[in-house]
């Protein structure tokens, strides 16, 4: 087979076999096919993180007609929902279509980055970056979820391709595609800046060292990103993506050690050490090799570093611009070495030897690596546990208590997107560091509330309640009708407008309840009915309830429901106490004749012994340790010389 020579200013040219592209097509079409089904299978389900929620709420007002930035608060970027609406549309408008348009776009990070790599490392070295990326359980775990980093990633991985691609041709095309990319990068998340460092140096040294080419690609990018932002607002971009960003780093303070934290619990934890080392091994022996070629790969390795060292506040889903230029310098290194072996060239024996190590380092974090990847793959059932199972059954609530264009106040926006009722837009994302920040104020939420006329108010923590105007104005104009257990004093709660018809809600909210009841506590508080999601449960599960509630005088004090989960050895298995109140208007302020609905779920721990478990509720006081006893509605209450103070709900069989 003839070979060509590439003439290319280096301590060593690089012979490639030609032709290379078929075979390197068939590689990169199976690591590509391989990565897709990683990214793309069992996208369905809740994650319960706010960020995916706040992309749900911001899809679907943009569904409803509302523009991004514009009138959906998004301090992102300009570009990301525009970016991930064409196939959540496409797909059925859920969150797994979300899901799915970031995995197509971690799907061009990886061709990227096969690209990036071979033009140092050639088709091995390309290769090699490709199967890191794609094994990479942060890449991974942020390519199976409706975040911005990934969809910001992809043109910014192509765009430092393209710029390599110009430093290995000398065409001027490149650069200019390079710029458009990197534009369209920084729009979608500023995050990826660090991919400016490889661009300007590869422009800059490129086949000869001038500063044309870099005024050139910068131009090209500065032209995109003006013009964006122009079109979208000018003070609009500027107050939700820099004057946001000032503030939250303000007041969430910046902190190295906290950094690190986050890097080493996140970052190392996952792609753990052998990447690290892989990656810097890679980059001294590109540099030696090649170290025109290479000073653009060490260049987006430390603006990379040095944007994680100093971002505020930081959090595990931005680790994940580490990971490609780790990778490219990785691939770079190997098959740089693998070149010079199969050449016979000294090179190739003392890079092998000082490659030897970090590849056995990666090697035995394999399986750990694995197992990562095998658990971020099933997004839907790695989540479990009590919150994320009240996800659905707070959506089903809301939905049922309204109707098909209401809107909702809400700070968990997942919540809304499942039951498909839109929030106000300028409520889209109810961060706390938006709300630390005061881009989000309690006056701010009650306008907007007010505007749009709100129906529901669901809350999920105290990010709202902190805030004195709008608990003020939650109480005053709503009332709690659903309370749903987390412990401590803070449950999460389900309002309604104080003048909306609360008899037909009431009947409404009673299509979830399967077995009607009539127990009473004391005669202070009368169980009316209650439901389980299921009788037979495996270990490591989880188990719901839902009860109605109606009190029949006024109580003396606060009483709190609690719930027991009784085991096969007559312990408490798991339990909770729940106040009623929902921190509003306490038990015993009630009226004759007030209800409220109350949802808890309890986990079944993966070692808790299989049989019959008892599932028992009753009215405690927790200032007086005493139980209120049932006076009626209990059919052993004549046969017991004690009176009975729970009340039997199921028997519940584990498996």
């Amino acid at each position: 087979m003839q070979t060509r020579t590439l003439s290319v200013p280096a301590s060593f040219s690089v012979r490639v076999s030609s032709p290379t592209w078929p075979t390197e097509t068939l590689i990169l079409g199976a690591i590509l096919i391989v990565a897709a089904f990683m990214r793309l299978v069992r996208l369905s389900g809740t994650s319960g993180d706010l960020d995916e929620g706040i992309r749900g709420i911001q899809l679907l007002l943009m569904s409803a007609g509302y523009r991004p930035m514009q009138e959906i608060y998004s301090s992102q970027g300009p570009l990301l929902l525009n970016m991930l609406y064409p196939l959540y549309r496409l797909f059925g408008e859920t969150l797994g279509a979300a899901r799915l348009a970031v995995g197509v776009y971690s799907l061009l990070g990886i061709v990227g980055i096969y690209v990036a790599a071979r033009a140092v490392g050639g088709p091995v070295g390309g290769t090699v970056a490709a199967l890191l990326l794609t094994f990479s359980p942060n890449y991974l775990r942020n390519s199976r979820q409706a975040l911005a980093e990934v969809p910001a990633l992809a043109p910014a991985i192509l765009a430092v391709a393209a710029a390599f691609e110009y430093q290995r041709t000398g065409r001027w095309i490149w650069l200019v595609v390079s710029g458009l990319l990197l534009g369209v990068a920084l729009l979608v998340k500023p995050i990826v800046a660090a991919a400016v460092v490889p661009i300007a140096l590869a422009a800059f040294l490129g086949r000869r060292i001038s500063l044309k080419p870099l005024m050139l690609v910068g131009l090209v990018s500065a032209a995109v990103v003006l013009g964006i932002v122009l079109m979208t607002g000018f003070s609009t971009v500027v107050d939700q993506m820099i004057d946001y960003r000032l503030k939250s780093r303000q007041v969430s303070g910046w902190s190295w050690s906290e950094n690190w934290k986050v890097l080493r619990g996140t970052l190392i934890a996952r792609d753990q050490i052998g990447l690290f080392a892989l990656g810097g091994a890679g980059a001294i022996l590109a540099l030696l090799a090649r170290p025109r070629q290479a000073i653009p790969y060490i260049g987006w390795i430390a603006a990379t570093a040095a944007i994680l060292a100093l971002y505020a506040p930081l959090f595990p889903k931005h680790v994940v611009i580490a990971i490609p230029p780790l990778v490219v310098a990785a691939g770079a290194g190997v098959g740089l070495v693998w070149q010079a072996l199969r050449e016979r060239r000294v090179f190739g024996m003392v890079g092998g030897f000082a490659l030897t190590g970090p590849i056995l380092l990666y090697a035995w974090s394999v399986p750990t690596i694995a197992t990562l990847d095998i658990g971020f793959m099933n997004l839907d059932q790695s989540f479990e546990g009590q919150r994320f199972a009240r996800t659905a059954d707070i959506a089903a609530t809301i939905a049922t208590v309204t109707k098909r264009g209401d809107f909702i106040v809400t700070d968990e926006p997942e919540q809304a997107f499942h039951a498909q009722r839109l929030v106000p837009p300028n409520l889209a994302d109810p961060s706390s560091s938006r709300v630390r920040a005061r881009e989000l104020t309690g006056e701010a939420i009650v306008t907007a509330a007010e505007e749009y006329n709100v129906a529901v108010v669901a809350l999920s923590s105290d990010r709202f309640r902190s805030l004195r105007n709008f608990r003020l104005w939650l109480d005053e104009s709503f009332e709690p009708i659903k309370v749903y257990g987390r412990g401590g004093d803070s449950p999460q709660a389900i309002y309604v407008r104080a003048n909306a018809d609360m008899a037909q809600t009431r009947r409404d909210l009673q299509r979830f309840i399967q077995t009607p009841a009539s127990v009473d506590f004391g005669g202070i508080l009368r169980l009316t009915g209650y439901s389980l999601d299921r009788q037979v449960l495996i270990r490591n599960g989880n188990l719901g309830v839902t009860y109605e509630w109606e009190a029949l005088t006024r109580a003396a004090i606060d009483y709190h429901v609690i719930t027991e989960l009784v085991g096969p050895d007559g312990q408490v298995s798991s339990d909770e106490q729940l106040s009623l109140g929902g921190r509003g208007v306490g038990l015993d302020e009630w009226t004759p004749g007030r209800w409220m609905f109350q949802s808890s779920t309890f986990d079944v721990a993966a070692t808790a012994p299989a049989g019959e478990y008892v599932l028992r509720v009753g009215i405690h006081d927790s200032k007086g340790k005493t139980d209120l006893p049932i006076t009626a509605g209990d059919q052993r209450l004549g046969s017991q010389q004690e009176p009975i103070r729970r009340f039997e709900i199921a028997r519940i069989q584990v498996q």
